[in-house]
């Protein structure tokens, strides 16, 4: 069990954390404090890094579990409390974890049907209109999608850009619905 987080969970609840690996450097301070966001989960930490000396920059990947942990998560914190630079990094840090592990995002671009009878889940992303939309799913009907670089290419944008630009902003604002954080990343 982590020590005590910023969040609501209460007593009863699960560790939202509880088999978490790895966490990328979102701001990391001389003080060996370091904020973080969790790799499977995408939750914002709080880690402390044990070796003196250790320069760590946004984006690097560390481990925060086993014998051969890199860091110590301290506890979970909030998008408010985070410093403007682990801000500033956090869409391109989430970016990065989505190419190194694309399975989630792709399973969302092949998978993705309509909210309503007039709106499509692609238009979640930031900058996908209904028409896009539409035009994605014809592209995808003749033949899906098996990593994201042939999503940007057959439709002509950043796929897992879009996809981290849609993370951030959820994790901003905890009452953003539908979340796709909590459907793909926190099933």
């Amino acid at each position: 069990m982590h020590p005590s987080r910023s969040d609501d969970s209460g007593p009863n609840r699960p560790d939202p954390i509880e088999g978490e690996t790895h966490a990328w450097v979102l701001d990391h301070s001389t003080s060996g404090s370091v904020l973080g966001i969790t790799e499977g989960g995408l939750y914002l930490v709080r880690l402390r890094i044990p070796s003196e000396g250790t320069s760590l920059s946004p984006g690097d990947r560390v481990s925060i579990s086993g014998d051969d942990a890199e860091a110590t998560v301290l506890g979970m914190t909030r998008h408010r409390d985070l410093s403007s630079g682990a801000q500033g990094e956090l869409t391109e840090v989430i970016s990065k974890i989505i190419v190194e592990k694309p399975e989630k995002t792709l399973s969302f671009f092949n998978k993705a049907s309509n909210l309503t009878l007039k709106k499509h889940a692609f238009t979640l992303m930031p900058r996908i209109g209904d028409s896009k939309a539409m035009s994605m799913v014809e592209l995808r009907g003749r033949q899906g999608w098996e990593a994201l670089t042939g999503i940007d290419e057959s439709c002509g944008i950043e796929a897992a850009n879009l996809m981290a630009e849609r993370l951030t902003l959820e994790i901003a604002d905890r009452h953003m619905t539908p979340r796709l954080l909590d459907l793909l990343f926190r099933v």
